[in-house]
Order: structure tokens, then C-alpha cells, then sequence
């Protein structure tokens, strides 16, 4: 009994210490509207954490498929604050072939706007999963801040001719607090 209570003593202070990783993804398969930006038509759609913590680090994954990704401008927005955050900036990726599928994470060691991944005649971005690389804007904006909150993403075309659709998209959060799965096992 008494080395029951210590285990489990030790295990529920760990647990309040320990970081976790959560990642909550949506696939909303939404049009992105052809020459949209300029009158503001950017396409919605929101992720809910309902998990309590501190968050330390943000990643963003998304899946668009477009026809010519270079017109394509998008960034994320947090409820609680820090944002929002250029995912691809305005004046985009210089990119002229398809699609855009990439994991942002503000510590990797490539913006995604460098010419070998997503930027001009760049093919990494073409296939899922893609290449995992810098926004154009800071996700450690976000650091620091609390969960429960929404994330909204927002996409837009700046060009005619051209269009697509936000496949899916997802949020990574790291951070104490954050829920941490515990194995279960038995001491004999």
C-alpha cells in the first residue's frame, strides 16, 4: 500500500510538470474563391482546444490544393491573442506550380519561402506531407499564452485564373499543463 501511494503521489506531481503534445486537425475541404484577397474573401475555418495549459512551441500543417500556389496568402489567428501570424505572407510564395502542403514550425531551419521547398520552382511543397519550415510571420507569438482557445486559419487568392481548396489543416501545441497520457502498470 505505502509504495502504491508514493507511485501515484510521484506520478500526479510529474504529471502537473510534465509537457505534453496535442495536435487537433480539421478538414473542411473549402473553395478558395478565384482573386479573393483584395476584396477580403478569405476562406474560414476553426480549430477548438478545449485542453487547459501553457503553450510553449505552435505548429501548423495544411493541405491546399491550388493550381498555382505562388497566388495563395494565408495566416492564423489565436482567440486568446498573439496573432495573427503570416503562415505566407501577402505578395506570397513565388511559386508557379501546385499545391501547398507543409508543416510551419518557427524553429525549423528553412523558411518555406526558400527556393529548394515552396518557393520559386521549389517542388517540395507539391506532395503531402511536405517540407517542414519557417512562416513567413513567428508562431512563438503564440508561446506563453493559455489553452482553452479557438485557432482560426484564413486563405485567400490574389490572382484570376487559379483556384483551390483548404483540404485540411492542423495545430500542434506543446506546453505543461497540457494533458499527458499515463501508461498504466503494476509494482509487485
Amino acid at each position: 500500500m505505502k509504495k502504491t501511494l508514493v507511485i501515484a503521489f510521484a506520478l500526479a506531481l510529474c504529471a502537473g510538470f510534465a509537457s505534453a503534445q496535442i495536435t487537433n486537425t480539421s478538414t473542411p475541404a473549402l473553395a478558395i474563391t478565384d482573386d479573393s484577397c483584395a476584396t477580403g474573401g478569405y476562406v474560414t475555418d476553426d480549430i477548438v482546444f478545449t485542453e487547459a495549459g501553457t503553450i510553449t512551441d505552435v505548429n501548423v500543417r495544411v493541405a491546399i490544393t491550388h493550381t498555382w500556389r505562388g497566388d495563395l496568402q494565408f495566416f492564423v489567428d489565436y482567440s486568446v491573442g498573439g496573432g495573427p501570424v503570416n503562415l505566407v505572407a501577402p505578395a506570397g510564395h513565388d511559386g508557379s506550380l501546385d499545391n501547398y502542403y507543409a508543416t510551419f514550425d518557427s524553429e525549423a531551419a528553412l523558411p518555406c519561402s526558400d527556393a529548394t521547398l515552396c518557393g520559386t520552382g521549389g517542388s517540395g511543397c507539391d506532395v503531402a506531407p511536405g517540407p517542414t519550415c519557417q512562416p513567413d510571420g513567428t508562431l512563438s507569438a503564440f508561446n506563453t499564452l493559455a489553452s482553452p482557445g479557438t485557432w482560426t486559419i484564413s486563405v485567400c487568392d490574389d490572382a484570376g485564373s487559379d483556384t483551390g481548396t483548404l483540404q485540411e489543416w492542423a495545430v500542434t501545441l506543446d506546453g505543461p499543463g497540457l494533458p499527458v497520457e499515463l501508461m498504466s502498470f503494476q509494482v509487485n
